[in-house]
């Protein structure tokens, strides 16, 4: 197979389709970002969530308040990522995870200095919403770029296992932090989380560590594991949308549960410290889902679609069940929600890079937008029906989202091979 490659400009870090850095240092590098810029990117919003008790009691805010002003960030990353993933494409990787950082730092700063109601929350919340915008394209466009095919789906896995990563990280921060100091303390946070992600990204601003500009012409007739770099596949751009479709249901489903879980368990006689674990114990199974969903992804070779479409069936049940009264079922219903009905986000991205594999960024936006709608969606309605009917109602509402998004992509599937199905990999001649 013949890759043309267009000429770069010198100290341009975007990669050309097809070219792959995969040495062990390098690759490891990339799925370290990867997961580090995420959690960066997550923290400010789920912070506030599993800082829930505290914010609503300091800032005197309702339930629909807090859901509000989550929105706000999820609403602005919706309307931008569709535009941040195509200017993620022309300025490439380092410097969308960059920009990225600088907004989500200046979300966790705002909320920690100058929210003081329920409108300055939602505007600095809003800004972490182009942290995201910015992140998430350039980190699948680091994946793409850096990481070879046959271990796109682990690092994704890694890169998506950062939300719940965040999630954990909020859980702890209510005993350790916002019980004995102080709930703004917690945002310091992101501080050392910064630290990490420029450290790791910062030899690729480095000229001897840039891509090189590769000949016009280079004639491969190696192994190319599923999912490898190519042209965008036929009928991508429908797909792509009816991905986003999905993604935009079971992410509104998860996060309404993930944001309340902290507010359910109090609700339901749980201490605010055993509230904030029971966010940690589901993060962890989220974290390891996630994992186990990419490593399970890059040995095979069918459509990650079909994994995601049952998780989120798995997850619709589980909803079910924490609806019910009960401290199991909550535990239940938490664990897999975290672990099925909220683990399926490295899958999405998986089957959107090899979509349009010349196009990463800009695929990646479309995801994004839909989760974004989701993320924004989801809180503010289990916030509403929380508050005027309650928790119970809005946790079967969100197994319904969840069931309908499955039975979506089950349509999709069953259309025909579907464009996110990965090629048997080819053996060299």
């Amino acid at each position: 197979m013949v890759l043309n490659h267009a000429a770069r400009a010198p100290g341009d870090d975007r990669v050309p389709v097809g070219q792959r850095h995969d040495t062990p240092s390098g690759t490891a590098r990339a799925v370290a970002t990867a997961g580090v810029g995420l959690v960066l990117a997550a923290l400010p919003v789920f912070l506030v969530g599993g800082l829930a008790v505290q914010v609503r009691a300091d800032l005197g805010l309702g339930e629909a308040d807090l859901g509000a002003a989550v929105a706000a960030a999820f609403l602005v990353g919706a309307v931008a990522s569709p535009l941040t993933g195509r200017l993620a494409d022309r300025l490439g990787a380092t410097r969308s995870i960059l920009l990225g950082a600088a907004w989500s730092v200046a979300a966790a700063t705002g909320v920690a200095t100058v929210a003081d109601s329920g409108a300055t929350l939602a505007g600095s919340l809003a800004l972490s919403g182009l942290g995201f915008g910015f992140m998430d394209p350039g980190l699948a466009l680091l994946v793409q770029s850096r990481v070879p095919s046959r271990r796109q789906g682990l690092a994704l896995g890694v890169k998506e296992a950062a939300v719940p990563a965040a999630g954990l990280l909020a859980g702890l921060a209510v005993p350790t932090i916002a019980l004995t100091i102080g709930w703004r303390w917690a945002f310091a946070l992101i501080v050392p989380v910064l630290v990490l992600l420029v450290g790791l990204v910062a030899p690729w601003q480095r000229p001897d560590e840039r891509p090189r500009r590769p000949a016009p012409a280079v004639a491969r007739n190696t192994h190319r594991p599923a999912g490898d770099s190519g042209p965008s596949v036929p009928g991508s751009m429908q797909a792509a949308w009816v991905l986003a479709l999905a993604a935009a249901l079971g992410s509104a489903a998860a996060s309404g549960v993930g944001i309340f879980l902290t507010d359910t368990a109090v609700a339901r006689g749980l201490s605010p410290s055993a509230a904030g674990l029971l966010l940690s114990l589901g993060s962890v199974a989220g974290i390891v889902a996630r994992l186990g969903a990419g490593i399970r992804a890059d040995r095979r070779t069918g459509s990650p679609v079909a994994t995601m479409s049952a998780m989120l069936a798995v997850g619709s049940v589980a909803m079910a069940v924490g609806s019910l009264p009960g401290t199991l079922p909550l535990v239940v219903g938490t664990l897999g929600t975290f672990g099925a009905g909220w683990a399926w986000s490295g899958l999405l991205f998986l089957g959107l890079l090899r979509l349009r594999p010349g196009a990463a960024g800009s695929a990646t936006g479309i995801g994004l937008a839909g989760l974004a709608i989701g993320n924004a969606l989801g809180p503010l309605g289990f916030g509403l029906l929380a508050e005027s009917s309650s928790p119970r109602v809005a946790w079967l509402v969100a197994a319904g989202l969840a069931g309908l998004a499955a039975a979506l992509l089950r349509w999709h599937l069953r259309r025909g091979p579907g464009p996110t199905s990965a090629p048997p990999a080819r053996t060299a001649r």
